[in-house]
């Protein structure tokens, strides 16, 4: 683990967003509208990520995510994920053609520690997940490698899990590819999509290491076989993936049909007004009579409907895991009808009532909201707990926003107080961003060299629990990473949002 004056000093340094654009050759007025393709559990189809994700090291050109859009009406588009760990993905441009379209979104600003970072990248009104794993910031530099039958087929390879069309894949669906590795490091390999599911595999090469292994995103769309070129380290072979024909549907019953789904379990929690996320399931038994495909779904009722499908091989009772995706309205129990194979029950699902979320503050004397999107993270993952308060003041666009952050190196847990940017000796670090309407940034940070600013930042937080935080902040922000000359002061900072 990286020492309190190293960690402060790169906090110091600033996260530095540069808005990068794919450009369509359209001109096009108006603002477009659409869905972001995702699986039943919400993750972005494909989940493509591009690049090494190093702590510590600002993103370049070469590290983006692919996702797709259906678009229903053409326009201006702005495609952006919550920023997490320092740093954020976003694409903006038109979209000249509905039905399917492929979006890059480039990542900018800075890891600032080790973990696996879940983004939450929205669109329009729907949204997606996808994961990026950050390794340790004293990594080796990008390995140095060849694939085995390089400028050809991928010698050695295998494939493992089952691959079927319609049936989306699994994390057990995995290639394992053959390496020669000849200077050790980072590596991160990927596939284009193809018939709907693309591969990718990311972690660090020893000289000992000899394989690779990447795994299948997406759901197959036909049977047969589909060559994927694989790229890493300037050396490209080829793997093939047979896709058998579909089993078809099984034939089965809900548990409980026609009535209350019986047995079923029902995980995570459900407020009005806050996405649903991969917590959010219904565990539903089912018999099985002829083996196949089941696949069970709900409309949409209060905003929220549930999904998923698996292959059963055998019969007799059976579990299935089904996803929720969408925003809860409002309070209340609502009833959810779960359909599958001519079979229906019916599970209830309580909603809270939405507490009032808002961040908002004066800056250089004018009262601005950050109520869009305006949420709190609290991330143990690394081993030391990592408090992060992020809001938007536009629906249409990411800007103007402000992101604040409590990092407390000396482990433990975050708990009521005062945090400011003067107590890196006690493993505390503070961090502030906000971007205007211009995406101009003006940053505040921890300084190992300067534990005395005055005025400094400071976040008070008031009460913390598992599911809200509340608080104050205030401090001065200067351009060019908190160096200046030009700054903002923010003023009688309030913050009460709930924790995701």
């Amino acid at each position: 683990m990286k020492n309190i004056l190293y960690s402060a000093f790169l906090l110091a340094a600033g996260i530095f967003f540069v808005s990068c654009q794919k450009e369509l050759n359209f001109d096009l007025n108006g603002i477009s509208k659409g869905t972001l393709k995702a699986d039943s559990a919400t993750n972005c189809l494909p989940s493509t990520v591009n690049g090494v994700y190093k702590a510590d090291s600002t993103l370049g050109a070469e590290n983006y995510i692919d996702v797709q859009v259906d678009v229903d009406l053409t326009g201006a588009y702005i495609i952006s994920s919550d920023t997490v760990n320092g740093y954020v993905f976003k694409g903006t441009g038109n979209f000249g053609n509905t039905g399917l379209n492929t979006v890059r979104l480039y990542g900018s600003g800075k890891p600032l520690l080790q973990g696996v970072n879940t983004f939450i990248v929205r669109y329009d009104s729907s949204f997606c997940l996808i994961d990026v794993n950050v390794i340790a910031g004293n990594a080796p530099p990008d390995a140095v490698y060849t694939f085995g039958g390089a400028g050809g087929t991928c010698t050695g390879s295998s494939s493992s899990g089952t691959y079927m069309a319609s049936l989306p894949t699994t994390a057990t669906n995995t290639v394992t590819v053959s390496v020669t590795v000849t200077s050790p490091g980072a590596y991160s390999i990927s596939t284009t999509a193809l018939n709907g599911v693309s591969f990718s595999g990311t972690g660090t090469f020893t000289t000992a290491s000899t394989t690779a292994t990447l795994t299948a995103t997406g759901t197959p769309l036909a049977a047969g076989t589909f060559n994927y070129p694989v790229t890493g380290s300037g050396s490209t072979c080829s793997f093939s993936v047979t896709y058998v024909a579909s089993a078809g549907p099984a034939t089965f019953t809900l548990g409980g049909a026609p009535a209350s789904c019986t047995g079923a379990v029902i995980g995570g929690n459900y407020v009005a007004g806050t996405p649903a996320n991969t917590s959010n399931t219904a565990t539903i038994n089912i018999n099985v009579t002829n083996a196949g495909i089941c696949t069970v779904s709900s409309p949409v009722v209060n905003g929220i409907s549930f999904s998923g499908s698996a292959l059963f091989t055998t019969t007799g009772p059976q579990t299935l895991v089904l996803y929720a995706s969408g925003t809860g309205s409002a309070p209340g129990s609502f009833n959810f009808p779960l359909t599958g194979s001519g079979s229906t029950c019916t599970v209830a699902i309580p909603f809270s009532g939405a507490p009032t979320d808002f961040i908002n503050c004066k800056i250089d004397g004018v009262y601005t909201e950050f109520n869009v999107n305006a949420t709190a993270g609290l991330d143990n993952g690394t081993g030391f707990p990592i408090l992060s308060i992020d809001g938007s003041t536009l629906s249409t666009s990411t800007n103007p926003s402000i992101s604040l952050g409590i990092t407390k190196l000396s482990g433990g847990s975050i708990t009521a107080g005062t945090y400011t940017v003067n107590q890196i000796l006690g493993g505390i670090l503070v961090n502030a961003d906000y971007f205007d309407a211009a995406s101009t940034n003006f940053f505040m940070g921890s300084d190992p060299l300067n534990q005395s600013q005055n005025p400094a930042f400071t976040i008070t937080v008031s009460s913390i629990t598992g599911t809200r935080v509340v608080g104050t902040f205030s401090g001065p922000v200067k351009e060019n990473n908190g160096q200046g000359p030009a700054g903002k002061n923010i003023t009688e900072g309030l913050f009460n949002v709930p924790i995701q």
